[in-house]
């Protein structure tokens, strides 16, 4: 196996961005780019008075393959007693790899890969789940 040490760096970066997206149909947190993308980080907020479980899948052209499952309590991220959930950082997510640094990392690997989640319930009225997070695309 021919091995190259010349880096790689991203074309660009993507802010990941949505409120009161996450439904009880799936949609797409991130969608892969070209030759793919990292996803560094992805915090969760809940305004809802209720918790939220959320079934988090990898979408391959058209096929989900469920990853994980992870409870959003409510009212995350509205207050010092319940802060806002690092999904990468919960125990679903031990399988993920790390960088030098010791945080955890998603690759996506081209665009036809995306990101997506489901919530078991719906939102409540005037109330938002929110996610928002970082991503090199390269």
């Amino acid at each position: 196996m021919v091995q190259s040490f010349q880096p790689f760096f991203p074309q660009s970066l993507q802010s990941i961005s949505l409120a009161n997206s996450i439904t009880t149909s799936l949609v797409n947190v991130c969608i892969g780019g070209t030759n793919g993308t990292k996803i560094e980080d992805l915090v969760i907020t809940s305004t809802d008075t209720i918790d939220h479980a959320l079934t988090i899948g990898i979408n391959v052209a058209g096929t989900v393959a469920n990853v994980a499952n992870v409870n959003i309590p409510a009212g995350s991220g509205t207050g010092v007693s319940t802060p806002p959930i690092a999904l990468f950082a919960n125990s679903q997510f031990a399988f993920l790899p790390q960088d030098a640094n010791g945080n955890k990392y998603l690759y996506l690997a081209n665009a036809t890969v995306s990101l997506v989640m489901v919530s078991n319930s719906a939102i409540g009225s005037a109330k938002a789940l929110g996610i928002s997070g970082q991503a090199a695309v390269f």
